[in-house]
């Protein structure tokens, strides 16, 4: 046995370690959990796979979002260590404004029954922050309405169109912090973001301090000027609101995925990497993937069985589903399509499986350290993952030509930092 396949095998052993350590350290079982099924009205946001936590602490995961009966359920799965008492409370809630969502549990009457695996149970509908804004702005409307309706405001009118105009100039500049926030930490958002529901707390109290009429109101409206004056200020208002809201919406519009694959092929004695990103915009079933495939020195000598190709573009476009992923574009340098399958969805220990196949550089017609190829390049194979991080696989590779026999190891995570670049350098290309 050669030295290159000595480290081969040593590599995947390392890897492959590392995997199981992190499958038992993570306390994951196949068998110890159990499902149950929470009704909600909105779930807009809420990935599969989202953590479902306790009081602040991780005890499990959201398994699949459906619908059944027009009501939307999501499938938690939580660990069987952890009872759920009658009464336990479920919302869909957010780490901040560009925080991810997860599902949280608020526990109930710890003298009350435990639910069981498969049990249904109502969820807490709570106002997402667009449709909170939408609101404030629909109450900023009315507002424009009574004035247009009728007709003059009292002496203490200034002193109140002064905190309208003030109002509007807080928000104006907390906007223009907002627009060269690349260069700060995520601290600085967190706080602009409490920022935000103080402003709009003070607004709501205006508006219904002025329709109330508590010592605002004290006479209709008879001066032209002053009418004009307070449809602009509140126009101005509404603007400005409506800036926050488009914000606040692209701030958590993407997820980001690191995605690293090695491949080991003991027949040819070679190995080679694969490094990705796969940003998932959250509006919808569509991905993205960008990386360099073969990772390696061109200026290596090459082994007589060494027909990789190094350090090849893998640029693609697709479409996902819970059972499915399908994209097309540039596949380790040549253009093609590949299809991933999760056909065991709904059972558990099997959902782990995933069978991919790729197809791609269908012209080729080239020769490679010193072989003709001029069939397509068809590789695949099967994965199981242990967890959402590692997975390890056996392929075929170039299937149609060498059709040579590869292990296959995968770790993967997501990165929140990335995620929230593209959310920001969305808003800034605005």
């Amino acid at each position: 046995m050669n030295a290159e396949t000595k480290l081969g095998i040593f590599t995947v052993i390392g890897i492959a370690v590392f995997g199981f350590s992190l499958y038992f350290l993570g306390g994951l079982s196949v068998t110890r959990t159990y499902d149950v099924n929470v009704k909600f009205e909105d779930v807009s946001g809420l990935p599969v796979k989202a953590p479902v936590k306790l009081s602040g602490v991780e005890v499990g995961k959201v398994k699949q979002i459906k619908i059944e009966n027009g009501d939307v359920i999501v499938v938690a799965e939580i660990r069987k260590d952890v009872p759920l008492h009658r009464g336990a409370q479920f919302s869909v809630v957010m780490t901040g404004i560009i925080g991810s969502k997860y599902l949280k549990i608020v526990q109930g009457d710890p003298n009350a029954a435990v639910y069981k695996n498969g049990d249904y149970l109502d969820g807490v509908n709570e106002l997402p922050l667009d449709v909170m804004v939408t609101q404030t702005m629909a109450s900023i409307k009315d507002f424009v309405d009574s004035v247009n309706n009728q007709g003059a405001f009292g002496e203490r009118l200034n002193d109140t169109m002064a905190e309208v105009r003030q109002l509007s100039t807080n928000l104006n500049q907390m906007v223009a912090t907002l627009r060269p926030y690349m260069t700060h930490t995520m601290e600085n958002l967190d706080s602009a973001s409490v920022r935000l529901n103080d402003l709009m707390a003070k607004a709501d109290a205006l508006i219904t301090s002025i329709n109330n009429g508590e010592g605002v109101i004290g006479s209709l409206l008879k001066d032209p000027e002053m009418k004009q004056e307070v449809k602009e200020s509140v126009t101005d208002l509404k603007e400005t609101m409506s800036e926050v809201k488009t914000f606040v919406g692209k701030m958590s519009r993407f997820q980001v995925y690191w995605d690293y694959d090695f491949f080991y092929m003991p027949d040819a004695h070679i190995s080679s990497s694969d490094l990705a990103l796969e940003i998932f915009p959250s509006s919808g079933y569509t991905f993205y993937r960008v990386g360099m495939a073969n990772l390696g020195n061109e200026d290596d000598r090459l082994g007589s069985k060494d027909y990789l190709e190094k350090n090849k573009l893998d640029v693609r476009f697709g479409l996902y589903n819970d059972w499915a992923k399908l994209s097309a574009g540039l596949i380790r340098g040549g253009g093609g399509m590949a299809l991933e399958l999760t056909p065991f969805k709904k059972y558990d220990f099997w959902n782990r499986f995933t069978f991919t196949g790729e197809f791609y550089d269908w012209g080729r017609d080239r020769v490679i350290n010193g072989r003709n190829f001029n069939k397509p390049n068809l590789s695949y194979g099967v994965d199981f993952r242990f967890n959402r991080f590692f997975s390890v696989g056996a392929w075929m590779r170039d299937a149609l030509e060498t059709n040579n026999v590869a292990v296959k190891a995968n770790l993967s995570f997501n990165d929140q930092d990335i995620s929230s670049f593209f959310g920001l350098a969305a808003m800034a290309g605005k």
